[in-house]
């Protein structure tokens, strides 16, 4: 009975982490530049950009934007 209370405490305290690796971004297909969806530069961006998830983009070799994160 322990352990499964500890394991269920573990998976409610982990599970935001693993929902904020897959959070849609928008990258630019130029730059491999990854912003949230409410940066001031993800809204400028038209013209070669995509939206996908984060972790497939870090798979990818693609970096977080410096001023969104």
């Amino acid at each position: 009975m322990k352990r499964t209370l500890c394991l269920l405490i573990f998976l409610l305290l982990s599970a935001p982490v693993w929902a904020a690796d897959n959070s849609t971004v928008v990258m630019n297909t130029k730059t491999y530049i990854y912003h949230s969806p409410s940066c001031k530069w993800a809204k400028k961006c038209t013209k070669n950009c995509i939206k996908t998830t984060k972790q497939k983009k870090q798979a990818q070799g693609a970096r977080a934007c410096k001023v969104c994160g």
